[in-house]
């Protein structure tokens, strides 16, 4: 009897263990690693310029944020910015009229179009309002982070060399 339990327990502590020699396999997981479909692709980024038409704070429009309605050489376009508040930290000043150009990607917010800005350029000042994955940051972020913004406003300027 203490043969066949002493054998069952070695049975199950060897399995556990090559459970997690395999969990732990580099490359076990590589399929996952792949960005999932409809999800934000920085290498699918374009590049969209033109001239501001109207700039809304706060729309009710989906995505909820701060819109930009861009007048561009192939028609007009809705641009996404994200919350208003992060803007007005940046100091990004956006002017009906103003030639401005967007670094982001086209989606779709129910039926209606919508160009998801993650780079914003006005002038010389380029300010980010998306990550790299595609979220909208926020005015917490950025007050957060006094540091990182201490830093882009020095190489805005210039900075030390």
């Amino acid at each position: 009897m203490f043969l066949k339990s002493s054998l069952m327990v070695a049975v199950v502590c060897a399995s556990a263990c090559a459970a997690l020699t395999f969990a732990q396999r580099p490359g076990a997981n590589a399929g996952s690693a792949k960005p999932a479909s409809g999800s934000y692709d920085t290498a699918k980024d374009a590049s969209l310029q033109g001239t501001v038409l109207s700039f809304t704070e706060n729309s009710q429009t989906a995505p909820l944020g701060a819109h930009v309605l861009l007048q561009t050489s192939a028609g007009n376009v809705d641009v996404h910015l994200g919350d208003a508040r992060f803007l007005r930290l940046a100091k990004l000043n956006i002017t009906q009229g103003a030639s401005l150009r967007f670094v982001g990607q086209m989606s779709s917010a129910g039926k209606n179009p919508v160009f998801l800005a993650r780079l914003v350029q006005v002038g010389a000042q380029v300010v980010a309002v998306r990550s790299d994955h595609g979220l909208p940051l926020g005015a917490a972020g950025v007050r957060a982070n006094k540091a990182l913004l201490a830093n882009a406003q020095a190489e805005q300027k210039g900075g030390a060399r």
